[in-house]
């Protein structure tokens, strides 16, 4: 005996959250509760999954419509502007960042990068500002103080490699 259907009235609209699919009254959007996944699915080869999830991996569609969503809140009649990936955007996602593509220009940028990376491996920061601040007042620019900064950092680095740094214990 099948049960029988019942008809969805003609006010209420699909939500467009990702793996939602229910019917809803857009008149009582805060009223209604949305059990959904926050990133469009993924179809690569024969893997389907949520970007969102993705160690919850199917290979079969009725499968892959069981995950349950990752996120609550309510159904939204809002069009998400991915509405799937695929094999590209996978591999874009996960595509190795050249280190070079954001090297700024700005000689200021570039000290400031400095700045936080030899903070990050404990340098003390007012030693740097101190320096490069010299220089600065020495040269009145900030493009020489960049340069000198290289020249000596390159110098330090070759001077390690011919000292006892580099020798077998």
């Amino acid at each position: 005996m099948c049960t029988p259907v019942v008809p969805r009235p003609p006010e209420h609209v699909r939500c467009k959250n990702f793996g939602c699919n229910q019917y809803f009254d857009p008149t009582r959007v805060e009223e209604t509760t949305c059990v959904f996944h926050k990133s469009p699915p993924v179809f690569h080869e024969t893997a389907k999954y949520w970007s969102c999830c993705p160690d919850r991996k199917a290979y079969d569609w009725d499968e892959f419509m069981k995950v349950p969503g990752c996120q609550r809140g309510h159904h939204s009649l809002e069009d998400p502007k991915k509405k799937v990936m695929g094999g590209c955007d996978v591999r874009e996602a996960n595509a190795p960042k050249r280190l070079d593509d954001e090297v700024p220009v700005d000689p200021r940028k570039k000290l400031d990068r400095l700045r936080q990376g030899l903070e990050s491996i404990g340098v003390a920061t007012e030693l740097f500002d101190s320096a490069w601040g010299r220089l600065a007042a020495k040269h009145g620019d900030l493009g020489p103080v960049v340069g000198r900064l290289a020249q000596a950092s390159t110098e330090l680095l070759n001077s390690m490699l011919e000292d006892e740094v580099n020798l077998p214990d």
